[in-house]
């Protein structure tokens, strides 16, 4: 492995697991939901985007195989 591949499978093993851990089950949208006065609907939609927008950093400037 290459100095620039291993860097990339950091970065994108640091991105997997902060989308892990980092977002919260739907359960638990649902619930917060409320506190932050959206529809479960729309919190989801947010949190969907949000993990969308994480993986798009990681891979920005990695070439495929």
């Amino acid at each position: 492995m290459t100095p620039k591949q291993e860097s990339n499978y950091v970065k994108m093993l640091s991105t997997l697991r902060k989308i892990g851990n980092k977002y919260h089950s739907p359960s638990k949208l649902r619930k917060e939901a409320k506190m932050y006065g959206l529809s479960y609907n729309e919190i989801l939609e947010i949190a969907y985007e949000n993990i969308q927008e994480e993986a798009k950093f990681c891979l920005k400037g990695i070439r495929s195989l």
